[in-house]
């Protein structure tokens, strides 16, 4: 089967006419398409929104395929079709994964490693291992550390850096912010530091020698 990952090379592509490349029944009836604009969840970043001529899909992955499922009767192996994203929504979930990239990079010279995520809206958060670094102790050092991190953050906004990918010699893409941080990774992006907005640091939990950062975003 062959399916192109669009999502990983344009976060804007919002709508395409693409041929239906497989259909299937079980575990639940699905299509999969050409072209596939559609990101599936995964690396703590949601499903996109999507439809399959105007009708709704849920949206599902197995191995290398993003399998498509709409409401209502199929279409067949070499229709056209029409898939869309809700535009806002896929520029809600790019800014919310590419702050928390930049974030990382903020965080991760204090001395400490990221060990878990997500990027969903209302839940995104960073979670870190100490390696060398000192958790905050008490409200004056949690917001300390709050300023520090956002001061940074919006130097790099500032800065307007470029977001880049690549598959690299093992297979694994990788996404880049120009001259600061390379990391694997195969959700959608901003195209800069300069498009996002907005980027603050809600709480700073520290339990269990971890340090735990919710936060949010907007695409400017």
């Amino acid at each position: 089967m062959e399916q192109h990952r669009r999502y990983w090379e344009d976060t804007y592509l919002f709508d395409v006419d693409t041929q239906v490349v497989a259909v299937r029944e079980e575990p639940a009836p699905g299509i999969a398409v050409r072209d596939g604009i559609v990101h599936p969840k995964g690396g703590g970043q949601p499903d996109d929104i999507a439809t399959v001529e105007m009708r709704p899909v849920s949206v599902s992955k197995d191995a290398e395929t993003v399998w498509l499922h709409p409401e209502g009767a199929l279409p067949a192996i070499g229709d056209v079709v029409h898939v869309a994203i809700d535009p806002e929504v896929r520029r809600r979930h790019a800014a919310l994964h590419s702050a928390g990239h930049l974030l990382d990079a903020c965080v991760a010279p204090l001395g400490f490693v990221n060990v878990g995520l997500s990027h969903t809206p209302g839940q995104a958060f960073l979670l870190y291992d100490v390696n060398g670094g000192t958790l905050p102790d008490g409200e004056e050092a949690k917001t300390a550390l709050i300023e520090t991190l956002l001061a940074r953050a919006h130097e790099l906004v500032g800065a307007d850096l470029p977001y880049g990918a690549e598959i690299d010699a093992d297979g694994v893409r990788r996404v880049t912010i120009e001259g600061l941080q390379s990391d694997p990774c195969g959700g959608t992006h901003v195209r800069t530091t300069g498009d996002l907005t907005g980027i603050e640091i809600t709480r700073v939990r520290t339990k269990k020698g971890q340090l735990k950062l919710s936060y949010t975003a907007e695409h400017a």
